[in-house]
């Protein structure tokens, strides 16, 4: 399809780090769109390689006070009043909603002054992890929406109807893809295990990796209490490696506590707090013997899938649904049912051999590179925005 101009304005004030990323992708392959991103730190416009990118500062500054009522309330106005100010006299052809949280709620009036064309992108934990009274707020927004970039058939589009009643037909099947996806494709065989584990200073040590964010839905110490019970027929060379470099909320103690808890234990354990190229996540995937995925929820997670283009060992809670992937057998995953398995489950995975992965199930892990998901991401909109079937 011959690329065509249109205007978007794509707002990621929760995801920053992975908003900039589509964001240049969906420019490398059109040139032609117009794209400003809405983002609380301006200084993004250093992260993004393509300098043309327009920035729209979020100039609302957070509000500190216990009473989350009244916090609700003045963030709402503080919103509100800002969005006022900065619809006057803007267009864009599209609106691209990341992560919509409950204030985005509050100001569809502006949204819709500046836009006909408003998609929301949700990223799973912005839905999965919501209170009820949370989703009832929500539901205006995915009700005024006019496009839901994520699948009917999965378990979050499941979620979304069930949760807000919205119209089947605004689903659009737009995923977003993984650099670390592209890198493994193009760079296959050049990086050995080894070689990986000594940029992490993990030579000749047995690397079990515990989650891929430092958000306490990881669950990292319960991993780490299951491990410590199972510690014994573990190889002596164990380290668990613990990626922390996003998902710190205010005043969270989570990485002392994990710190703490693995001296209590015996266990050994690196926590990477430093941001990581896509080069270096490749390596850190590469270091790995075993994944252990058991967070609380979770939607198509990008992590579980680079692990599967590396073939490493994966443990994963059966809670969380894969169903594309599941469809291929046998399953990509050592399945833990309860978390009370959990220390068993990495025994057994432990002492196997690594699963001969589906040809089917490598395919669909490629199709998440960028240079496939990107495509599909601007010929979607391309086609709202200039009507082509």
């Amino acid at each position: 399809m011959e690329n065509k101009k249109y205007s978007i304005l794509i707002i990621g004030l929760y995801v920053r780090t992975h908003t900039t990323a589509i964001i240049d992708h969906l420019k490398s392959q059109n040139p032609l769109a117009d794209i400003t991103f809405m983002t609380d730190k301006p200084s993004e416009k250093d992260v993004l390689k393509h300098k043309d990118i327009k920035i729209a500062h979020y100039d609302v500054s957070p509000v500190r006070i216990k009473n989350k009522w009244l916090r609700h309330l003045i963030i709402d106005f503080k919103q509100r009043r800002f969005f006022r100010k900065f619809a006057k006299n803007k267009h864009y052809d599209i609106i691209d909603i990341h992560y919509p949280n409950r204030y985005m709620s509050s100001v569809i009036k502006e949204l819709r002054s500046m836009s006909d064309r408003i998609v929301i992108s949700p990223w799973g934990s912005d839905v999965l992890r919501r209170t009820e009274v949370e989703l009832k707020i929500l539901s205006k927004l995915y009700n005024e929406a006019d496009f839901i970039a994520t699948s009917i058939n999965i378990p979050l589009g499941r979620k979304i109807i069930d949760a807000f009643k919205v119209d089947p037909k605004k689903f659009v099947g737009i995923f977003f893809g993984s650099d670390t996806i592209d890198y493994a494709i193009n760079h296959k065989g050049e990086i050995s295990q080894d070689e990986a584990k000594k940029r992490f200073s993990l030579d000749g040590r047995y690397v079990i990796t515990c989650g891929y964010n430092q958000r306490r839905a990881q669950r990292h110490k319960e991993i780490i209490e299951a491990i410590a019970q199972v510690k014994s027929k573990l190889p002596d060379n164990l380290t668990l490696l613990f990626p922390m470099t996003y998902g710190r909320t205010m005043n969270d103690s989570n990485i002392d506590e994990c710190k703490d808890l693995c001296e209590a234990n015996g266990l050994h354990a690196v926590f990477i707090t430093d941001f990581l190229d896509v080069k270096d996540v490749y390596k850190l995937r590469m270091a790995t013997d075993m994944f252990v995925h058991v967070q609380t929820t979770d939607a198509n997670s990008g992590s579980v899938q680079e692990y599967i283009i590396c073939n490493k060992k994966i443990v994963h809670g059966s809670w969380i649904k894969y169903e594309e992937l599941e469809s291929h057998k046998p399953l990509f995953y050592f399945p833990v049912d309860k978390m009370e398995d959990l220390g068993e489950t990495i025994l057994k995975a432990y002492q196997s051999e690594n699963i001969d992965l589906p040809k089917g199930v490598i395919e669909q892990v490629e199709k998440k590179a960028w240079k496939y998901t990107s495509k599909k991401m601007n010929e979607f909109f391309m086609s709202i925005t200039h009507d082509i079937s």
